[in-house]
């Protein structure tokens, strides 16, 4: 239900092309392009549409902090992507309470003073016994629905064995890969099978930054016992997702190598995920990264032709897109890279067919997904050369400077905004630009997560990013 003193517009209507759904789904299409995997996952999935009538268009979202961040800060992303799906507003965006999803799904934001998440909201795993689909996937994120390639198989096999008590050799599983490859989806199927395997459990789903401000908050209203207690006592089974965070972070990396020795003597589950094994990981402590390493380490690679067409033949059928197997093959030779991009493909065909009544072929899919194949890199052709171009003439340094083991403050602030706008706006992988300016994959993945973090407490560093892609996207370099 939606809070009514704040506002109290007629609901939208149906499932009929052009319906509030069905521009929302295409505008999600087009945020999840244009943000971080990080941001979209936190700012933009909870948000749910209320309406969209006569260029009025309502979201909904948990709380007042939650809006309010919105507001401040993603207004302008929302604009865009709307226009670019075509709706037209004629009045501003408009953010209301959703009560009863502020109720059952967003306890953290409601209580915690107000601090921002990474991820889903730390809470026991219990309340799966009634699912909330917002904020945990619903019955999304199962092992049956986990499509199984050679890139994944080992993951696969090694998390059904540990959910299902086999004897591994050890109590933990460390699932690595890139963003979008379902390390999460093995995480939170782990998570709800431990579930069912007793109901009594006490799992607990969380993201290291979920961690990180937990015990922070715990320091500075004392109570470090409970917060303790909480997960050396009472906790069956611990997901840590995103380790990764965790660098640099010494007094929270000592006080997690604590919580996961008391865990391991009392024989429970503990499985962290992350794009880096615990080797590559920078500013890991030593104590940390034994702990870690002494996990099951189970990657997962980029999707192979066969597994890229099985996922987009079963995500189709999932979501009632009725089209042909050509148009699903051509999908799976161009999005080679991500599992998150293939379904962004399908649902955004679905909503263009939806909205322009159109069934889905070969045309509309070359015309719908131009911008989102690894055959056309977003962007507009966009490359990470093309981008290092343009920083090195900025700060009128030479590409081999860039590329260099120059640690120097003027090189390391152009190679970390090089290596940022090349993720933000090519189809390129962490490989391809770390290769363009001279850093290992893991090096690549810390200089985009360091970036992240200083975006988001430098306006000055915004600003320059804000120039830079204009500059790109216009042609501009």
């Amino acid at each position: 239900m939606i809070d009514e003193s704040i506002y109290s517009p007629t609901p939208g209507t149906g499932d009929d092309a052009g319906s509030p759904e069905q521009i929302w789904a295409a505008a999600r299409v087009a945020l999840a392009d244009r943000l971080s995997p990080g941001n979209y996952k936190t700012w933009i999935e909870p948000l749910k549409i209320y309406s969209a009538e006569g260029g009025r268009l309502v979201l909904a979202g948990p709380n007042p902090f939650f809006l309010n961040w919105v507001k401040t800060h993603f207004v302008g992303d929302l604009a865009a992507a709307l226009a670019a799906v075509g709706f037209e507003a004629s009045a501003p965006l408009e953010l209301v309470i959703d009560l009863k999803q502020a109720d059952s799904q967003a306890p953290a934001l409601l209580s915690d003073e107000a601090l921002p998440t990474s991820g889903p909201a730390h809470q026991s795993l219990a309340a799966l016994q009634n699912p909330q689909p917002l904020r945990l996937g619903g019955d999304r994120f199962t092992f049956d629905n986990f499509v199984v390639g050679e890139s994944n198989l080992y993951a696969f096999s090694a998390a059904k064995a540990l959910a299902a008590g086999a004897a591994l050799g050890s109590d933990s599983l460390f699932i690595t890969s890139d963003h979008g490859l379902g390390k999460s989806h093995l995480s939170l199927a782990l998570g709800r099978a431990f579930l069912q395997g007793g109901p009594r459990r006490q799992v607990y789903y969380l993201t290291a930054e979920d961690f990180t401000n937990e015990m922070t908050r715990a320091l500075r209203h004392g109570s470090m016992e409970d917060f303790k207690a909480k997960y050396r006592q009472s906790c069956d089974v611990l997901v840590l997702e995103e380790v990764q965070f965790l660098s640099g972070k010494e007094k929270i990396q000592a006080e997690l190598c604590f919580t996961l020795d008391c865990l391991m003597e009392r024989g429970k589950k503990v499985i962290f995920t992350s794009p880096q094994e615990p080797k590559s990981i920078p500013r890991l402590g030593r104590s940390l990264k034994s702990r870690l390493s002494t996990a099951l380490i189970s990657p997962i690679g980029p999707p192979e032709y066969e597994t890229r067409l099985n996922i987009l033949v079963k995500k189709a059928k999932s979501i009632g897109l009725k089209t042909s197997r050509p148009v699903l093959e051509y999908v799976a030779e161009r999005v080679t890279t991500d599992v998150r991009r293939l379904e962004s493909c399908l649902a955004s065909l679905k909503a263009k067919s939806q909205l322009l009544g159109r069934q889905v072929d070969l045309d509309m899919a070359r015309e719908a997904l131009h911008y989102l194949l690894d055959d056309q890199p977003e962007g507009g052709g966009l490359s990470p050369i093309a981008i290092r171009t343009l920083i090195c003439r900025h700060f009128q340094l030479e590409a081999a400077q860039i590329s260099s083991r120059d640690r120097s403050r003027r090189v390391n602030e152009a190679r970390a905004l090089g290596i940022y706008l090349s993720r933000q706006l090519t189809g390129r992988t962490l490989e391809e630009i770390g290769r363009v300016f001279g850093r290992t994959h893991s090096s690549t993945i810390y200089a985009i997560n360091k970036m992240e973090q200083a975006l988001k407490k430098d306006p000055r560093l915004q600003g320059k990013v804000e120039y830079f892609s204009q500059k790109l996207l216009s042609g501009q370099n």
